[in-house]
């Protein structure tokens, strides 16, 4: 249901959520840390800076930091940046022309989605790591980041080769 693209953008998210607000993470550290190949993070991550929710820093000790303090940024708003949310069902799909309203396929799917983006506009970044306390969801986390004011360590035999 989600693209690969918003999942690659809610990871890159949530491991600068854990990270300290006024330092910036390169693009390797945290295509490192989430797993994600570096030239497809930084095509996301030049989106979610276009949408105001990473701050892009240049030069010697750049990198990205949140925008936004991570309780203002949603799941849905990560998603729509990268253009990675479901699509409402307005009209039939199919094109038949006879079809004014949704049949009840199209109306129950409709429905789902419309189901989804409430739930995801009501789910902050920071909401992630209450949800699930100990389990910490989506990627590990690089030294010099934080959950919940605790730093964290990073398994350095599970980390994917780099670039």
């Amino acid at each position: 249901m989600i693209s690969q693209a918003g999942e690659y953008a809610l990871r890159a998210i949530v491991h600068l959520s854990r990270c300290a607000p006024d330092v910036p993470a390169s693009a390797s550290e945290i295509a490192a840390a989430t797993r994600v190949p570096q030239a497809y993070l930084q095509k996301i991550l030049r989106l979610l800076t276009r949408a105001d929710l990473l701050v892009a820093q240049r030069g010697v000790g750049g990198g990205f930091m949140l925008a936004k303090l991570p309780s203002a940024i949603s799941m849905l708003d990560v998603l729509k940046a990268c253009n990675s949310q479901p699509e409402r069902i307005e009209r039939c799909p199919l094109g038949i022309t006879g079809h004014t309203e949704l049949c009840s396929l199209h109306k129950l799917l409709d429905e789902q989605v419309a189901q989804f983006e409430r739930t995801f506009a009501t789910i902050s970044i920071s909401d992630l790591d209450k949800q699930f306390g100990d389990i910490r969801s989506m990627c590990d986390v690089v030294p010099g980041c934080q959950a919940n004011g605790v730093p964290l360590s990073v398994d350095q035999s599970e980390r994917p080769p780099t670039d």
